[in-house]
This record gives structure tokens, sequence and C-alpha cells, in this order.
């Protein structure tokens, strides 16, 4: 496909390098980023046991390996969004990818817990920094009927990089040890910036001489961070916990005042007129619900098999590759679909198959097998795989193209938000519904005295799938024990998937208000910065 010279803001045109604006080339770099991305946050899962005994931490301490770098990334995607759209796409994205791997390298050369904290955080906001901008770049390298495409493959690559990483982590942490997990980041880094170098046009970015909303980027940061921290704090405290509550008002609070400076800020970072395009708008909130809903429930399923089933944390992460493959195919499914007949269509359509996924793992006991269990994880694959391109779809492609790197932020932080936020509910409801049937399990198979009122302080562990049982007990009992509160954990288990079914159901109906396919097409002509 033959391309001209992009046009710069003063009528001048920018010269290309030669092998420059090869869209194709380009996708292979940015899916390459997408893969680095993905790859880290499952590899890592795995890894995280051996990484507890090297560097002995406790579990508490160990989390904020994940969350600390889910903290960064939540926090920084809009802002990072924007930084590509002041200094141009491609150099913004080249030095995320370049920040990552040096990152990746200086974590796996830790030598304590706090410090491999520390460069997971650093690796997050450069991870933050490359994403965006990298969705941003096929926005403009592609023309916008092949932009569907182009996203479902994208799209497609990041499912298959999080099916492939819990194999590819065990295999790694098994030969080499948990810091190559980290060191294989550069691999990748050096292929996409090889290709990325030369392939991506340096497109000179139309609002480069204006002014940066700093009040608005320090009020949005807050915000994010402070409703990211409570989320995280729900799993060990409860929603009433003034730990959960304090974050929450502040976040509360200052968005407030974040959204009264967007609507007078003159060059404001993230403008409410993009929020009145009904495809931005509509796809933000299927990809909300759409990673409520899955990425929660794989959560609470790979505890299933491991704590119930007793599979080993890799052989878990491979137990849940129908979901994960499956995503990439519905990936290019709801490209296609989205293509022929708009967003409507796939959008709807795979909401339903979630939510028909979530009814069919509802009815899950105990003692299924995993052959019952994986027949329902085709459809929620095949349906987040058909909702989340078409989204993203909707939410950059609409943009103006002085806005794509923020278009393409604000998606990252709904899917993220959406995943945090799925973990936080369903894993209430868990906890909710087994201290209410946690007595009568445990009367059922007999289980009393000092060690039933043992179990019933530890509904919180219960809810995760873990039976507690102390040292000591006869095995009779502590077999009893232990059905009585993996029976209450799949009483939670049913009533989450029940509850994230409704939610996906309710998401069908948001869907039907996206735009059509021709009102879809036409809106990127809006200029969304301006309101005009």
């Amino acid at each position: 496909m033959a391309h001209q010279a992009q046009p710069a803001p003063d009528g001048g045109a920018l010269p290309d390098r030669p092998g420059a604006g090869n869209p194709w080339v380009v996708l292979v770099a940015v899916a390459l980023g997408t893969m680095m991305e993905a790859l880290d946050g499952t590899v890592v899962a795995v890894a995280n046991p051996v990484i507890a005994v090297d560097l002995d931490t406790e579990l508490t301490t160990l989390q904020w390996v994940t969350n600390g770098y889910m903290l960064a990334v939540a926090c920084a995607l809009i802002t990072a969004g924007k930084l590509g759209d002041r200094y141009g796409h491609k150099k913004v994205f080249l030095i995320g990818m370049t920040g990552f791997a040096a990152t990746s390298v200086l974590a796996g050369l830790s030598n304590s817990i706090s410090m491999l904290i520390f460069w997971r955080v650093l690796q997050g906001i450069s991870g933050a920094v490359l994403a965006p901008s990298g969705l941003a770049v096929l926005k403009t390298s592609f023309p916008q009927d092949k932009l569907k495409i182009a996203i479902g493959v994208w799209s497609g690559v990041g499912a298959l990089a999080l099916a492939a990483g819990p194999f590819i982590g065990g295999v790694t942490v098994d030969q080499l040890g948990w810091r190559w997990v980290f060191f294989i980041n550069v691999v990748v880094c050096a292929a996409a910036l090889a290709l990325g170098g030369p392939a991506i046009r340096a497109v000179r970015p139309e609002g480069a001489d204006r002014s940066f909303d700093t009040p608005g980027v320090l009020l949005l940061t807050a915000t994010l961070f402070a409703l990211v921290w409570g989320i995280i704090q729900v799993p060990g405290h409860g929603w009433t916990a003034f730990r959960v509550l304090g974050p929450f008002a502040a976040a509360l609070v200052v968005g407030t005042a974040f959204v009264l400076r967007e609507r007078r800020a003159r060059e404001a970072l993230l403008p409410p007129a993009l929020f009145r395009e009904r495809a931005v708008s509509t796809g933000t909130a299927t990809l909300l619900i759409g990673g409520f809903a899955t990425f929660g429930a794989s959560f609470y399923l790979a505890l299933y098999l491991q704590q119930v089933h007793g599979f080993s944390p890799m052989r878990a992460g491979l137990g849940l590759l129908p979901f994960t493959v499956l995503f990439g195919v519905g990936a290019p499914l709801g490209a296609a679909l989205n293509q022929r007949f708009g967003p409507r269509v796939p959008l709807a359509a795979g909401m339903v198959l979630i939510s028909v996924a979530l009814l069919g793992l509802s009815r899950m006991t105990e003692v299924s097998s995993y052959n019952a269990m994986w027949p329902f994880l085709a459809p929620l694959g095949v349906g987040m795989g058909m909702v989340a391109p078409t989204a993203i779809e909707m939410i950059v492609g609409s943009a103006h193209d002085e806005l794509a790197g923020v278009a393409s932020g604000l998606q990252q932080t709904a899917l993220m938000l959406g995943g945090v936020l799925g973990t936080a509910v369903l894993g209430s409801l868990i906890s909710s519904r087994v201290s209410g049937v946690l007595p009568g399990h445990l009367a059922d198979e007999g289980v009393g005295g000092a060690l039933a009122q043992a179990l019933r302080r530890m509904t919180d562990v219960i809810a995760q799938g873990v039976v507690p049982v102390p040292d000591g007990t006869a095995r009779p009992a502590a077999e009893a024990a232990a059905r009585a509160g993996h029976a209450a954990f799949m009483d939670g288990f049913h009533t989450a998937m029940l509850g994230g079914a409704v939610v996906v159901l309710a998401g069908a109906g948001v869907a039907l208000l996206a735009p059509r396919l021709e009102a879809a097409t036409a809106a990127g002509d809006v200029d969304v910065a301006t309101g005009h």
C-alpha cells in the first residue's frame, strides 16, 4: 500500500525514511509491544512464589509486585496518551519500549523485595507510556476501513500472549530462574524497536504548540490513584472499612475537582466533549463491563482450579487456555462483524455469549470435572474477543487525531478498572455468601467445637478457596472441614457468577446504544478538542 508523506501543520511535509509507513510492519511492531506487556503480567504471577522464597518476603508484601505495577499503569495511561498527542506517538512509543526493557533488566537484578517493587512501579509507568501511543500509531498508520482489522489482530496477539504466559513463565522459572521472566522482555523489545524504528511514520502532532493541562494531569492522577488504591484494599478489608471508604471519598472529591477543571480548561487533558460522542461513551462502558465480568471471573476460576481441584499455578493457567486462546479467535471475528454490520452486532452478541458462559459456570460444583468447565470458557473467550476490539475501535476511531493518544489511554484505563472492579466486587459477593452458608456446611459435615469456631473466623480466607485446617487436626476432621469449606466457597462462586451474568446482560443493553455503522464511521469528523 502506497502512502504519501504526512502534511505538517504549517503545510509542509515530514520526510520519510526508506521503508517508513508500511502499516503491516507497524502492526507487527506494536503487537510485539502489546505481547511484551501481556506476557509480563502472567509470567510474573507464575514467578511470585519463587520470588517470595528467594527474597524472603511475606504474601502481604509480595502482592505489591503486582499491585504496584497495576497502580502505576492505571494512574499514568491517559496522561501518557496525552504526551503522545503532544510530542508525537512514534517518539513516545519508542521511549516507552526502551524504558520497559530497561526497568525489566533492573527488576531482574533486584536483590530485595523493596527494590523489585520500586522497579516494577517504574516498569508500570513505562508500560503506560508505550501502550496508548502504540494504539494511536495504528490509528495514524491504517486507513479507517482497515483499522478495525488491525485492532482485531492487535487484540488477538495480546490474548495469545496471555494464553502462553503461564507456560512460558513456568518453563522460564524452572529452567533459568525467576529473574529471566524480566530479562526476556529485552528480546521482545529489541525486535519491536528494530521493526518500529524505521517503519513507524514520524507524524508531527497537530497540538504540539498548545499548552499542557498540568493541573488536569495532577487531578486525574490523584483521582485514579485513590480509586484503584481503594479497590485494591477491598478484598482484605471489605467495602465498609475506612481504608476503603477513605480513598473512595478522596477519589470522589478530587474527581469532581477534575471534572470542573476540564470544563473550564482551554486545552483540557480529557475534554468533556469526547464523551458526548456516543461511540466513545458506549465503547468505554462496554469495555468496563466486559473487563469486570471476564477478568473477575478468570481470577476466581484460577482459584477454583488451584484450591478446590489442587491444580498447580501453571496447570491452572493452562486450564484457562480455552478462554485466552478463543479470545484470539473472537477478536478477528468481532472485527469482521464490526466491518460488515457496525458495532452493535459484535458488542451485543459478545455480551450475550459472556452472560451464557457465566450462567454455565454458576452450575459448577466442588466435584465437577474440568471437562464440565472448559466448554463454558469458550463463549467467555469468544464473547470478550468480540467486545474488546470493537469497543476499542469505537473509542480510538471516533476521536480526532490530536486526541488519539488520550482515547487510547482511556480505553485501556476502562478495561483495567473493569478488571480490578470485577475482582473486588465478585470477591465481595463470594465472601458475603461464604459467611452466611459456612456454619451450615460445617454442621452438615459434622465439624464442630474449636475447629468449627476457628474456621468461622477465617471466612475471608475460605472465600479464596483455601481451608486453613490447624496442624494436628485428625485426618477425618480435616477432610470434613475441607469439604465444608469448599462447598461454602462454591456457593459464593455461584452467587458471583450469577451476579456477573446480570451485569453483563445490562451491558448488552448498553451495547444497543452504540451508533450505527454510518454514524460510527463519520464520528471521527468531529473535533472533540473543541466540541465542534
